[in-house]
């Protein structure tokens, strides 16, 4: 008997795209290397057609009889594209995702053992397909912080697909509107080929960017949507246009105090306040899942005091429904939880059975609505103002990538930034769309501070249910590091983490800083083997961390 796969697609006839001279001159270059090690970056604006490019380079894998892996960062992109594929390529694909059933997975694992396929298309784990004979690997939107896994076993997809490249003889293609510091570095020092895609498709323009100083707006009474979005949205809306706002924040209210004593929710496992979210009338914490129902009088002073403060994806869309009366969708970790969710929204979307879609990051790569003209940012300062050295770059590539999202079609778009920080130079970049500018000052403020990519980092957290067990080793891991480490290197810590208690352990960080240093694996090897064997406290260690 044949075996019958579950996930099953036939091909399209599709009428064959030619390529523009940017995409020609990026798939001749590469199509070139096949066969040899050699690492690609491709750096091409938000809507400059990477898509085409990959598909022809894999057609031309295929004919040399080789397989071809590509990565993508979220599983509402392998939707997206897997269909792209599937008319391209029919059944020649596998997809690897966490959002498939345990059989579909299954199925998907012996289409590839069995040489059924010759591409497979996923996330970060796909990284690690069964394939053989591999000719070529695309990771796109290299730049995602999706691609760490940030628990065991730690690992970067970009570090293990440039291994099985060496192992393989295969090129590997970066592709990315906002690649990493690192990787432009490497690049720029000419370790990676560096290939520019500088105009979009059809030379449709890249949208307006307008910043909107809310402190202005503040006065005007306008809290939420400053007049400049507002009188966007209307016309979009006249025009039956679609529109896209991005509030990187899920739930009702983020902050809930009492107005009477100051109490306020927090998880009882982690030291983080807990979110209001309206459709399961509960208070949840993010971190570690604890959910109480929300209740009106205040457990300290029991007076009916409650303030419910901030803003999430959940409250925005009802004020948006109200304010417009028109259909809006939503789309976050709440409203993507089911199987298939991203595929039914995505689609609802693009058949404009929508007019707005509100959404957290996901929203922000790759997707491609030719009738959207209009994104909002709600609030660029929500990920400008994170206490850590990546917050500047996460920024621009978040909102440079949720410009990237309007104005694909054959009219114009306009991206509104609003912010407390209107004269912030990372926002300023982003409007100009000019990453070279941004790249150059960001790395000028890296070079001086000794952060990545002219020090390595690795990140030690000393974690422990018991405070005082965790403080104090914490102590002796530091004083161990400084003894036995290369004096060049820079220890900083202990301190308390930036989550300091999560799910009732407590968490201490060190992170070493270094450049070259000879003894660091055998020092880090010794100090997990002497915390292997204690019950009481545990270390994670972090090399390349994304978050400290």
């Amino acid at each position: 008997a044949k075996k019958k796969y579950r996930l099953n697609n036939s091909k399209k006839e599709i009428l064959e795209k030619e390529l523009s001279d940017d995409q020609n001159h990026v798939f001749n270059t590469i199509k070139n290397a096949i066969g040899s090690k050699e690492v690609f970056l491709i750096h091409g604006v938000t809507g400059s057609g990477k898509t085409l490019v990959y598909i022809k380079l894999i057609k031309e894998v295929i004919k040399h009889g080789k397989t071809a892996l590509l990565l993508v960062p979220e599983i509402s992109l392998t939707e997206q594209i897997i269909n792209i594929f599937y008319s391209y390529f029919g059944n020649d694909v596998a997809i690897l995702h966490s959002g498939l059933s345990k059989t579909e997975k299954y199925d998907e694992y012996v289409k590839i053992l069995n040489k059924d396929v010759h591409i497979v298309v996923g996330t970060r784990s796909a990284v690690f397909a069964p394939l053989e004979n591999i000719g070529m690997i695309i990771i796109d939107e290299e730049h995602s912080e999706t691609y760490k896994q940030e628990n065991n076993p730690r690992y970067h997809a970009r570090d293990i697909a440039l291994k099985r490249s060496e192992y393989h003889n295969c090129p590997v293609a970066l592709g990315s509107a906002t690649p990493a510091l690192e990787t432009m570095a490497r690049a720029k020092k000419e370790v990676y080929s560096l290939l520019k895609m500088e105009h979009r498709v059809n030379k449709q323009v890249l949208p307006e960017c307008i910043i909107v100083d809310m402190a202005q707006e503040m006065k005007k009474r306008n809290f939420i949507i400053s007049e400049e979005l507002n009188n966007s949205i209307i016309l979009a809306l006249n025009n039956n246009e679609q529109i896209i706002l991005l509030l990187n924040r899920r739930g009702y209210s983020t902050i809930i105090t009492c107005s009477n004593c100051g109490y306020t929710y927090k998880c009882p496992n982690c030291e983080i306040s807990l979110i209001h979210h309206k459709s399961s009338n509960s208070l949840r914490c993010h971190y570690c899942g604890y959910t109480k129902l929300k209740d009106d009088i205040c457990p300290k002073c029991h007076e009916q005091g409650l303030s419910y403060l901030g803003m999430g994806t959940e409250k925005l869309e009802s004020i948006i429904e109200e304010k417009y009366n028109t259909k809006v969708l939503r789309m976050d970790a709440d409203t993507t939880a089911n199987k298939g969710a991203h595929q039914k929204l995505i689609t609802a979307f693009r058949n404009q059975e929508y007019n707005i879609l509100i959404g957290t990051q996901m929203i922000s790569k790759g997707l491609d609505f030719p009738n959207c003209t209009v994104v909002g940012i709600i609030n660029a300062d929500t990920t400008l103002n994170i206490p850590d050295f990546r917050s500047s770059e996460r920024t621009f590539s978040l909102l440079d990538q949720a410009a990237g999202r309007a104005g694909r079609g054959l009219k114009p778009g306009k991206v509104i930034i609003q912010t407390f920080n209107s004269d912030n130079e990372t926002l300023k970049c982003v409007k100009n769309h000019n990453y070279d500018d941004f790249y150059n000052k960001e790395m000028d403020i890296r070079k001086i501070l000794k952060y990545p990519p002219y020090y390595y980092l690795v990140n030690i957290k000393v974690c422990s249910k018991d405070y005082d067990k965790a403080s104090s080793n914490a102590t002796k891991v530091g004083r161990y590091l400084k003894t036995n480490l290369d004096s060049k290197s820079i220890i900083l810590g202990p301190t308390t983490a930036v989550n300091f208690r999560l799910k009732n352990i407590y968490r201490f960080n060190i992170t070493v800083k270094y450049r070259f240093d000879a003894n660091l694996t055998k020092v880090l090897k010794d100090l997990d083997e002497l915390f292997s064997t204690n019950k009481d406290v545990y270390l994670e260690i972090d090399f390349n961390p994304l978050q400290l």
